[in-house]
């Protein structure tokens, strides 16, 4: 019972109200001075039809009234989208940002954010607050890298309800800096998006590698596990 009640608000809420009931008026299911027998006949012939409703709430609570369909409760590995064409709208978003990274387009990469953009980045601060800093820090990254960059994604999932959506994945950044080093590593990154006016925009991004605590140094050689 207590697996259900957790998957189903709306059988939370009759729980609750059936607790509130059992308190009030348990000295009318419960009383001792009814003898055995009428109690039985009691409970076959009135609570029969509790039970039957309680059963038919139960399934009601796991099917499409309550939104509790099987596709709605798919495992996180899989991601949700309740709209197929908005969660091929976000992918073809995301696929816009890379071209538009690759080329190192400063004022078009801004145009995939809101102006209140909040982004925790691979560099310091640890934060960047608003499109001023976030420009700023656009300008700084890809100056420190000679010719393009090259990015590629790998399990990119996708979650989407009404105007809110996330998508995350592993991201391989590839490309020489300015110093001559080549940098080839894979980041973790999820985007908060929201859809504005028709279009899905980044409210928040997060980029990170994990790091060796012994050492406290990032480790960007690691790899994707398949």
């Amino acid at each position: 019972m207590r697996n259900l009640m957790i998957k189903s608000t709306p059988l939370i809420r009759f729980w609750e109200t059936h607790q509130l009931i059992t308190k009030k008026y348990g000295s009318v299911l419960y009383n001792d001075n009814l003898s055995k027998n009428k109690m039985f006949d009691w409970m076959t012939s009135k609570h029969l039809i509790h039970v039957l409703t309680i059963t038919i709430i139960i399934g009601l609570c796991n099917s499409k009234v309550f939104g509790q369909t099987p596709e709605s409760q798919l495992s996180s590995v899989n991601g949700f989208a309740e709209n197929k064409k908005e969660k091929e709208a976000i992918l073809s978003k995301r696929e816009q940002w890379r071209k538009t990274f690759e080329v190192k387009n400063v004022e078009d990469i801004m145009s995939f954010y809101v102006p209140d953009i909040l982004s925790y980045d691979l560099m310091a601060p640890i934060q960047f607050e608003g499109e001023d800093m976030w420009r700023e820090n656009w300008v700084h990254f890809f100056d420190s890298f000679k010719g393009g960059i090259r990015l590629a994604f790998k399990d990119l999932t996708v979650f989407q309800s009404g105007d809110l959506a996330t998508i995350r994945g592993l991201t391989r950044l590839r490309g020489t800096t300015i110093n001559g080093e080549d940098i080839d590593m894979w980041t973790r990154e999820t985007n908060v998006l929201r859809k504005i006016n028709g279009e899905w925009l980044i409210v928040h991004d997060h980029i990170s590698v994990p790091m060796d605590f012994e050492t406290g140094k990032a480790l960007t050689g690691l790899k994707p596990l398949d």
